[in-house]
C-alpha cells in the first residue's frame, strides 16, 4: 500500500515514491489506459484504411505522402479521439491522485469525476500549451522554461477541482524556485519511460512481425509494419502513461510540502522574539 510522504523528499525519494505510486495504482489504471490505447489504435487503423490507393511499384516516399495527407473524415475522427484520450488522461490523473491519498477509486466514480472536471482540465491544458507555444516561437529556451513551470497544470484541475486559470497559476507558483529540481525529475522519468518503451516496442513489434509475415511489396510492407507499429504503441502506452502521470502527482505533492514548509518557516520567522 502506498504511503504518502509527510515531509519533502530528495530527488531519489520522489522517484521512489513515483514507482511505489505506480505499482499501487496500476490495477486501477490499466482499464482506462486500454480504452485510450484502443481509441488511438482505431484512429491509426482508420487512417490506413482510408489512404488513397497508390500505383503499383510506388516507392516509400509516395506512401508516406499519402499517409500524411488527411481527409475531412479523418480530421473529425481525430478530434473526437483526441477529446476522448484527454478524458481518459484526466481519469488517470484522478485515479493516481486518489491512490496517493489512500483511497480506493472505482472505475465508475473515477469516470464521473473526470467527466465533471474535464472542462477545467482541458482549459488548463490549452492555456499551458499556448503559453509554452509562445515561448517556443520566441526562442527555444523560454519555451522549455514555461513548459516546465506549467507541466503540473492538469493535476490540481482534476485532483482538487480547481479552475483552469487557477490550476495554471498553482503549477507556476509550485515550480517557481524548484525549476531545476522539477526539470531533473521530469528528465529522469522521460529517459526511464523511453527505455521501457523501446524495450516493449521491440518485444511487441518482433511478435507482430512474426505474425504478419514478410511483405511481398513496398506498399504491403508499409501497411503491415504501420499496423504492427500502431499495435505496439498502443500496448506500450498502457504501461508507460501511468508512470508519467505518477511522477507528476508525486512532484505535485512534494512541491506542496516544500512550499507549505517554506510558508510555515516564514510565518514563524515573522513572530516577535521572546
Amino acid at each position: 500500500m502506498y504511503q504518502k510522504p509527510t515531509v519533502p523528499r530528495p530527488i531519489g525519494g520522489v522517484l521512489d515514491d513515483t514507482l511505489q505510486l505506480y505499482k499501487a495504482s496500476f490495477s486501477r489504471c490499466w482499464l482506462p489506459m486500454l480504452l485510450m490505447s484502443l481509441a488511438s489504435l482505431g484512429l491509426g487503423l482508420y487512417k490506413l484504411q482510408t489512404m488513397p490507393a497508390v500505383a503499383a511499384g510506388s516507392g516509400l516516399q509516395a506512401l508516406l505522402a499519402q499517409y500524411v495527407a488527411t481527409t475531412p473524415g479523418y480530421q473529425a475522427a481525430s478530434l473526437v479521439v483526441s477529446l476522448f484520450v484527454f478524458l481518459m488522461y484526466c481519469m488517470l490523473v484522478g485515479i493516481i491522485a486518489a491512490v496517493s491519498r489512500g483511497e480506493d477509486p472505482k472505475f465508475g466514480a473515477s469516470f464521473r469525476i473526470a467527466l465533471r472536471r474535464f472542462p477545467s482540465a482541458l482549459g488548463a491544458a490549452i492555456i499551458a500549451g499556448i503559453a509554452a507555444g509562445v515561448g517556443f516561437i520566441l526562442l527555444i529556451i523560454p519555451g522549455i522554461y514555461v513548459l516546465n513551470r506549467l507541466q503540473l497544470s492538469v493535476v490540481p484541475a482534476v485532483s482538487e477541482s480547481r479552475g483552469p486559470g487557477e490550476s495554471v497559476g498553482i503549477s507556476w507558483n509550485l515550480v517557481g524556485g524548484n525549476w531545476w529540481r522539477t526539470a531533473s525529475l521530469a528528465f529522469v522519468m522521460v529517459v526511464m519511460v523511453y527505455i521501457l518503451g523501446l524495450a516493449l516496442i521491440f518485444l511487441v513489434g518482433s511478435a507482430g512481425v512474426l505474425v504478419v509475415g514478410a511483405p511481398t511489396s513496398v506498399a504491403q510492407g508499409f501497411s503491415k509494419f504501420a499496423v504492427v507499429g500502431a499495435v505496439a504503441t498502443a500496448v506500450v502506452t498502457i504501461f508507460t502513461r501511468p508512470l508519467m502521470v505518477a511522477v507528476l502527482v508525486a512532484m505535485y505533492e512534494d512541491l506542496q510540502l516544500r512550499k507549505g514548509g517554506g510558508d510555515l518557516e516564514a510565518r514563524l520567522g515573522a513572530l516577535p522574539k521572546g
